[in-house]
């Protein structure tokens, strides 16, 4: 039987690392919130997570639509900044072959006191599957 001996973490690193997590986690609620917003067609709730004169972008808010967020990339860009890109995936909350549409969205992010806001957003691709 062969054992392999763990090589211990510099405690920088591991601090770093759930710095990380947690971050990705907030990224992650912020989302899944604009996303249920967007599933209760609450357009003022959504227009509220975009700072001012930012404009929504993306997908309409649609009564009976699921939405799904996956592929979430993280890049800090500033202390109060990041940098995001995700793919929405949305349908019908009925399953309904072909109704899929997936919508690719790049942000940038910005913290406001407790809160993050879009403060940019880019669709780079809103298209049926």
């Amino acid at each position: 039987m062969t054992v392999t001996a763990a090589t211990p973490r510099p405690a920088t690193e591991l601090a770093a690392r759930i710095r990380f997590s947690d971050l990705y986690a907030q990224v992650e609620r912020f989302y899944t919130h604009q996303l249920n917003l967007m599933g209760a067609a609450d357009t003022a709730g959504l227009a509220a997570t975009f700072a001012s004169g930012s404009a929504p972008a993306g997908p309409d808010p649609t009564p009976g639509t699921r939405y799904w967020i996956g592929k979430l990339e993280i890049h800090p860009a500033e202390e109060t900044a990041l940098r995001t890109r995700c793919s929405l995936l949305s349908g019908p909350a009925a399953q309904v072959p072909g109704n899929l549409r997936v919508t690719v969205v790049e942000d940038v992010l910005t913290r406001f006191g407790d809160d993050w806001l879009v403060t940019d957003r880019r669709v780079l691709r809103d298209t049926p599957l």
